[in-house]
């Protein structure tokens, strides 16, 4: 054979066994998970074109791609469909590590970490649905979502205190949906968790601020307080207290002309009792009150019963709740819901 000949069969072999390698380098296969489920409503709400009656539907679907795209950071993909199609709820990299230490960044859409319940996806929720005063104070259809950017630092603390203040820049759009202009928006955070006689307690403040029309450049700031624990009484019994206090404070424009308007303040609270024993089994209340956006003279307030059972582990969950809706001024409204919740993958919708 001519020496020509050997050196073609070298650069065959290398082809073969080195260009997978090399394309193979710098793929990432991501964790993939997929979160169905049905829901059944009724409700007595005279305003609803399906009072009284029972309705079955398929709720939101979840899917999700999540991976370490190096030892450094982690990309999030959250896809959600319903009636409405395909939509990018969230879809973001987190850098922790390679950072000044204690830094972390964070860049994308995604659920906006104001409070304890906002930044947390709806099928987490025990409730099946989020306190009604979330949508009261914060903007946005299902939550505060915004693309943005995070940057977030956790100080050296002694003992088993860790406080992490994180800031935010946003593109503001979910306070002025109706208008096409841009106009950015912020959110800090200062979040502090701690043991107390060995019980673990959750401390946040928050705050954040958007145009709630561009034209005239009104502006709408939302401060919150939040605070949770979670009471161990054995193995499988705890009992879960969380709560939240906010206070809205808006320009309300009275003339689209003159561009006029009134500095409102509302405010509102929720309260959270949740109790998980006999391993699958779960129940409790949340109370919530606020000051309506079309009337902040008025107090509207909501109390919730729930129930949660997990067959044999996480992956297929079934709730039931009671809600009465008490709008000042207004008729009491009654609904009942039941949700099966199911999911595969490694990302689980976790009990409350």
């Amino acid at each position: 054979m001519s020496k020509t000949y050997f050196i073609f069969i070298f650069f065959l072999l290398l082809f073969i066994f080195l260009v997978p390698e090399i394309a193979n380098a710098g793929v990432i296969n991501p964790d993939i998970s997929v979160i169905g489920q049905l829901i059944s409503n009724r409700t007595d709400d005279a305003k609803s074109a399906d009072a009284n009656k029972n309705t079955l539907n398929l709720g939101e679907t979840e899917i999700q791609f999540e991976s370490y795209l190096n030892p450094y950071s982690r990309g999030t993909f959250v896809l959600t469909i319903d009636t409405g199609g395909l939509t990018v709820e969230e879809a973001y990299i987190n850098i922790f590590k390679g950072l000044p230490d204690g830094l972390a960044v964070k860049a994308g859409k995604y659920r906006v970490g104001f409070g304890k319940l906002n930044p947390q996806h709806p099928h987490d929720y025990s409730s099946i649905t989020a306190p009604r005063v979330i949508a009261a104070m914060l903007p946005g259809d299902d939550g505060y979502n915004e693309t943005g950017a995070q940057a977030s630092y956790m100080f050296p603390t002694p003992g088993s205190w860790a406080s992490i203040l994180s800031a935010d820049v946003l593109n503001g759009s979910s306070w002025h949906p109706d208008e096409p202009q841009t106009a950015t928006g912020w959110v800090a955070r200062w979040a502090n968790s701690f043991l107390l006689n060995d019980t673990p307690l959750d401390i946040g403040f928050s705050a954040t601020e958007g145009t709630n029309n561009v034209t005239w450049n009104r502006k709408t700031d939302v401060y919150g307080f939040d605070v949770k624990t979670k009471i161990p009484f054995n193995s499988i019994t705890r009992l879960t207290l969380q709560g939240e206090y906010f206070y809205n404070d808006s320009d309300v424009v009275t003339s689209t002309t003159t561009g006029s308007f009134n500095r409102t303040g509302r405010q509102g609270f929720y309260a959270l009792f949740d109790l998980k024993f006999a391993q699958q089994w779960n129940a409790g209340v949340i109370y919530d009150q606020y000051n309506p956006a079309d009337n902040s003279n008025l107090t509207d307030s909501a109390i919730k019963g729930f129930l949660g059972f997990s067959f044999l582990e996480e992956s297929t969950l079934l709730r039931l709740a009671y809600e009465q809706f008490m709008p000042q001024g207004s008729p009491v409204v009654n609904t009942v819901t039941l949700q099966l919740l199911f999911s595969m993958g490694p990302h689980k919708a976790h009990q409350f």
